[in-house]
């Protein structure tokens, strides 16, 4: 795991001799154990070849911060090369390098380390870009082939690892985070507003733009070309392409079993390094399955596994009682922190510096103290369940979706088996009390506008991601789950915060065999008497504590927000009310003191304002703390 940096320029555009340093240093926090950089120019036969540096004067620069997984030696030193022809810089984990390495050294390549990044380069020498659809993991990457004269800009397929593009005349920048582009020479850091208004209408930004201007995710699950002579890039190439995948297993013992199976063997591939591996353990069924799975996997091991917890002790958030129910059954040692909202105050700036963009609540800020936390224990990876409520349509909305479109074909004997089935002893009569809470969310989506949006004008309007999905039909529904509503902004989150204390997060879940199997089940495999994630269930009920597996709440990954908004902050929120502030330009000052009122004021429903407060004081901060325009 690592941060890494590329500047591709024209001789005659002005930037520092050190920025390439400046840039990557910025983000050492991603690489701690070792750093590098490479220099590339055209030489007197036009052809590209490394430089020395500063002597000639380069047209492309590589930098890289380490993150010692793989081979911790220097033999995984980055930039890499292969035969000087190709050099790399990459940020992420390919699971399966083990076996391309085996299928490569048939084929005669020989590897001088035992590093994952080496597999990355011999793979493209021998496949050129094809490589990628070969890779099981998650990577950021680029590639400089100094024989084509090109770059390649590669992205695992669901953007668990971050890489932004910025261009303009002249120049193109590639970076793992947004700060590093601050290092570039007069650069603006404009607001997309676009990205912003979505932001503060829904809580959500598509995944294809930032908050800023002319900064850009490479999209996942693709890669770019770059030419080092015109400095034009390829619009992207798809190399994954899961919309293809046909529903082709229709029974749901099958299903649990295949699904079970197929689990089992990416927690394996997701274990492999050469350093501590450890567990975040939220006390939902998905990440104690991991947990789980790794104690099984690992039985033959001495070391215990070590396990990472948020609590809020007296809420109705905490799950501290299930994380206990489930420790004595993966024999784990355990580590708790418990994140108070006056730390959060705190380290506000830091935790926004670490974002670079305004968060959706402060359930993220808990992910940033169970990173601190792991990184405190000196296990540098961890697995964790993100991902499994994705791949198995697991959210409530998700079965009222399903059942909606039973509803609408006219299919009333299943639509009536999930409903009279809840009752069941066997049943989960939970499915009875979300409906009327899902159909009422989903009608005042429909029909109502957002409650704040931007005083000035939006770059492009664009209808929000939430209407856009009431329209899909079953597996486009599926799809988007996986690729377009909650992950994308998940995984940024996640990175971000372990990444800030050089810890690797790992998701045995979002394994590309595994979200391809789970497209492959019929949508009715998945759901049985009021229970999600079914194969899930029956697959792992001879592992898995009967207690969890028939658990009938479920609450996400969340803190005490409307509490600390109310109770700790509550001071803090109406002094910035009171104030001149940056988000008086964008949004009334009176519509959010409304907003405020309602929620202080016990009127109605508390949650849905204090989402939304919170989302405005973030944004607030950003502009000022970032000095966007």
């Amino acid at each position: 795991m690592c941060g890494i940096t590329a500047l591709f320029r024209e001789l005659d555009r002005d930037i520092s001799d050190d920025a390439i340093e400046k840039m990557t240093d910025s983000i050492h926090h991603r690489g701690p154990d070792d750093g590098g950089t490479a220099f590339f120019t055209r030489n007197g036969d036009g052809c590209w070849c490394p430089c020395s540096y500063p002597q000639a004067t380069w047209r492309c620069a590589l930098g890289s911060r380490r993150l010692s997984i793989q081979d911790v030696s220097q033999a995984g030193h980055m930039p890499m090369h292969y035969r000087n022809r190709c050099w790399i810089v990459y940020n992420g984990e390919v699971y399966n390098f083990v076996e391309i390495r085996s299928e490569l050294e048939r084929l005669g390549y020989v590897f001088l380390s035992s590093s994952d990044t080496e597999v990355i380069l011999a793979a493209y020498a021998e496949w050129g870009t094809d490589c990628f659809a070969r890779f099981r993991g998650m990577w950021g990457l680029v590639l400089v082939d100094c024989l084509r004269g090109e770059a390649i800009l590669c992205r695992d397929r669901l953007g668990i690892k971050p890489l932004y593009i910025w261009q303009r005349s002249g120049m193109i920048a590639v970076v793992s985070e947004i700060k590093q582009l601050r290092h570039i020479p007069d650069i603006a850091f404009n607001m997309n507003t676009a990205t912003a208004s979505e932001y503060l209408s829904t809580g959500y930004e598509s995944a294809d733009r930032s908050f800023l201007q002319d900064v850009y995710p490479v999209p996942a699950g693709t890669w770019i070309r770059v030419s080092l002579d015109t400095l034009t890039a390829s619009p992207p190439q798809d190399y994954w392409h899961p919309e293809r995948i046909a529903v082709s297993i229709t029974d749901a013992q099958e299903a649990s079993q295949m699904f079970a199976q197929k689990l089992r063997e990416c927690v394996t591939i997701h274990l492999r390094s050469d350093v501590p591996v450890g567990c975040a353990l939220s006390g939902g069924l998905d990440s104690s399955s991991i947990a789980t799975l790794v104690h099984h996997i690992q039985q033959d091991k001495q070391h215990s596994l070590h396990t990472f917890t948020a609590t809020f002790p007296g809420d109705a958030v905490d799950e501290r009682m299930y994380v206990d129910a489930i420790l004595p059954a993966v024999q784990a040692t355990p580590h708790f922190v418990t994140p108070q909202p006056t730390t959060f105050m705190e380290e506000m700036d830091d935790f926004l510096r670490t974002h670079d963009e305004p968060v959706g609540s402060l359930s993220v800020y808990a992910g940033y103290c169970i990173a601190r936390l792991t990184r405190q224990a000196s296990v540098p990876v961890t697995l964790n369940g993100q991902g499994g409520d994705e791949i198995l349509s697991g959210y409530w909305q998700s079965y009222f979706f399903y059942l909606r479109h039973l509803a609408r074909q006219r299919r009333f004997l299943p639509l009536a088996q999930h409903l009279l089935g809840a009752t069941t002893h066997k049943g989960n009569p939970t499915l009875l009390t979300q409906i009327p809470v899902m159909l009422k969310r989903f009608n005042a989506r429909r029909h109502s506008t957002p409650q704040f949006r931007l005083k000035i004008q939006a770059d492009e309007e664009r209808a929000s991601i939430l209407s856009k999905i009431l329209v899909l039909d079953e597996q486009s529904w599926r799809l988007a789950e996986i690729r377009t509503m909650f992950l994308p902004r998940l995984l940024k989150w996640d990175d971000r915060n372990s990444m800030a204390f050089s810890v690797e997060g790992r998701y045995p879940f979002l394994d590309h065999e595994l979200i391809d199997l789970c497209l492959s089940f019929a949508p009715h495999t998945l759901y049985h008497y009021g229970w999600t994630k079914y194969p899930l269930r029956i697959g792992l009920q001879n592992v898995l504590p009967q207690s969890l597996l028939m658990r009938r709440s479920k609450v996400g990954f969340e803190v005490p927000q409307v509490k600390w908004l109310c109770g700790s902050l509550r001071p803090t929120l109406e002094m910035w009310l009171k104030q001149d502030r940056p988000l008086w330009e964008y949004v009334e000052r009176e519509d959010v003191q409304q907003l405020a009122d309602s929620m202080w004021n016990l009127q109605g429903n508390r949650r849905e304002p204090g989402q939304i407060l919170f989302r405005l004081f973030m944004f607030d901060r950003w502009i000022e703390l970032f000095h966007i325009d």
